[in-house]
Order: C-alpha cells, then sequence, then structure tokens
C-alpha cells in the first residue's frame, strides 16, 4: 500500500493538490476548501480537535492511516515528521487515495469521528 499511496501522494504533490503539514491543511481549510485529511495512526490530540471542528462542520472527511506514522508518512513526501495531509475533495486523486486508505478498516468506522 504504501507504494500506491506514495505515487498517489506524489501526483498530487506535482500537481500542487497536496498540503502537508498542520498549518498547509488548516490554511486551506479557512479559506473555504473542502479537503480529505488523512492522518497518521500518531498524530496528536492537538490536529485530532483542530480537524475535528472542520469535519463537524462538513468542511472535510477524515481518514487515519493505521499502516503509517508520522516517520513514514515525512518519508513518503521527503519533509520530515508530517502527521497530517490534505487534498482537495471531488476529484479521482483524493477518492483513490480515500479508499486505500479507507481500505485498512471499514469505511464506516472512519467518518464517525476521530
Amino acid at each position: 500500500m504504501d507504494e500506491k499511496l506514495s505515487g498517489l501522494f506524489g501526483i498530487a504533490r506535482k500537481a500542487g493538490m497536496l498540503y502537508a503539514g498542520q498549518d498547509a491543511v488548516r490554511t486551506e481549510l479557512r479559506k473555504g476548501a473542502r479537503l480529505l485529511v488523512v492522518l497518521t495512526r500518531d498524530h496528536s490530540s492537538n490536529v485530532r480537535s483542530m480537524v475535528e471542528g472542520y469535519r463537524r462542520r462538513g468542511a472535510c472527511r477524515v481518514v487515519v492511516t493505521e499502516s503509517l506514522g508520522r516517520g513514514e508518512l515525512g518519508g513518503l513526501l521527503s519533509t520530515g515528521q508530517t502527521q497530517i495531509v490534505g487534498l482537495p475533495l471531488g476529484n479521482g486523486l483524493s477518492g483513490k487515495i480515500e479508499k486505500l486508505v479507507a481500505g485498512e478498516v471499514d469505511r464506516n468506522e472512519q467518518d464517525q469521528g476521530l
């Protein structure tokens, strides 16, 4: 899965559609963007509460990957430790990433809350 996810993140990054890190994701959400937010299994409570507020307002969909920690995600993105990424909703790329990550666990569990 990491190779597929890495490839999809790479495509999103080259297209300028990948927001890596809490500040970048928060900035896009404040601008009114609707995002797919991917969190690592070891995300912080601060990141969780920030994302949860936006999720409740319908600004984002959230999936938590159980296979990637901060170090692994940062390694995929070549950014150092990263616990959150966002991609615009409503395109095929974010849909593929969501299906890939949500396939790790029951999708109904994912968007019900963190």
